[in-house]
């Protein structure tokens, strides 16, 4: 297993460990009784107890929960227990617990951006005079970058006698001299070298910019066609310009970024629907070979592969953005109003609010059965994909 794989697996029960810890602790200050507090299902590893609560953790990973007496419509409930049980305590204040474990996930993934703000920084949209990446070829034939030692971390100080200011510098120069030898001054760990090539023939998309065909210098290029031009081409990628933020600037931040993914997490749930009754999913898994990132849902195994390259490759940035993103997704997936989650149990508590009569939970028990089934699948349907038709990696 790799570091960023183990990262991601710990992150991820850090997260269920607070989610359950938002409800359990809201639940005490209710007076609410919990005797219950574990991380994962399954077989019992170990336990403590604490006073009236048992905490402990079980053998598959695969969640949480805390049992509140009075949640389980069949339990039996005793008459000391009974004014500190679940369905005698008051609506708002059991709406409150219900809706505490997924308020955590904000909480986590706001802190995760400030302090990632204040302490990496986010990209200004602006790029450096560093390289991030050689393209050591392109269509099978060496780049002029790959015949040079060049590697990231590297920063083009000036390309014949040119200062380079910005990465603008950089590209503009290189594209203005298709076939052209040039040299080009280097720091790399504050050492300064010098670099001499020969800069390739490009025909790029105007729009986007990206390689439609390459000639190494010195051999003939296809005529541009219509949305296409000319250019010379070296084979560098540059790092993004980084800019960490004061406290008031990093709270802004996180907050427009939290509320950004939130948004998005939305769109993804839909998504994920959608793909379930439109037979993407099916056709995803009838199909063969990797797999696109719109060709099904990506899973937890899908995803700690991602995780695990973006540590392994240095991209702590993206891998706090998986974390993050993952973390207000589960969030928000957790208050869809289907019995048992917990949005489900807080459809019935408004329900009753706005009827004013009380819910025989133990009437939406074949509903749970059926939203349990349909979860059930789905997971066990996206760990085969991920296992089977592994998604393409985003590098």
């Amino acid at each position: 297993m790799s570091f960023g794989i183990f990262l991601f697996i710990a992150a991820i029960l850090i997260v269920v460990m607070i989610h359950e810890a938002g409800h359990f602790f809201v639940a005490k200050a209710f007076d609410f009784k919990a005797t219950k507090f574990f991380v994962g299902f399954g077989p019992t590893l170990l336990s403590t107890q604490r006073g009236e609560t048992e905490y402990g953790v079980k053998a598959f990973p695969l969640g949480g929960f805390v049992k509140i007496v009075g949640m389980n419509p069949y339990e039996e409930v005793s008459e000391q227990d009974r004014s500190r049980s679940y369905g005698n305590k008051p609506r708002w204040q059991r709406a409150l617990v219900l809706v505490a474990g997924s308020a955590t996930h904000w909480v986590v993934a706001f802190v995760l951006l400030l302090v990632t703000a204040m302490a990496i920084g986010f990209p200004t949209g602006e790029a450096t005079t560093t390289v991030s990446g050689v393209t050591r070829s392109l269509g099978g034939t060496t780049t002029p970058a790959g015949e040079t030692n060049l590697t990231g971390g590297d920063t083009i100080v000036a390309i014949d006698g040119v200062e380079m200011e910005s990465w603008d510098d950089v590209s503009t120069y290189i594209k203005e001299r298709p076939g052209e030898q040039i040299t080009m001054r280097v720091e790399r760990n504050g050492d300064a070298r010098t670099v001499v090539a020969s800069i390739g023939s490009a025909v790029f998309d105007e729009g986007s910019g990206e390689v439609v065909a390459y000639a190494p210098p010195g051999e003939d290029l296809r005529a541009a066609r219509d949305g296409e031009v000319v250019g010379g081409f070296f084979g560098v990628s540059p790092e993004a310009e980084y800019r960490r933020e004061a406290l008031p600037g990093a709270v802004k931040q996180a907050g427009v970024q939290t509320w950004q993914l939130t948004y998005y997490s939305v769109r993804g749930i839909g998504q994920v629907f959608s793909m379930v009754f439109d037979g993407t999913l099916w056709n995803a898994l009838t199909g063969d070979g990797e797999r696109r990132a719109d060709e099904g849902p990506l899973g937890l195994v899908g995803a700690g592969r991602i995780a695990g390259e973006t540590v392994a490759r240095g991209q702590y940035l993206d891998f706090i953005g998986l974390i993050v993103g993952f973390t207000v997704f589960v969030g928000l997936m957790n208050l869809l109003p289907l019995p048992p989650l917990d949005g489900g149990h807080l459809a019935v508590v408004a329900w009753e609010a706005v009827t004013g009569k009380e819910v025989d939970v133990r009437k939406l028990i074949p509903v749970t059965a059926a939203v349990i089934s349909f979860f059930v699948v789905l997971f066990l349907a996206v760990l085969y994909l991920d296992l089977a038709r592994p998604v393409e990696l985003p590098f």
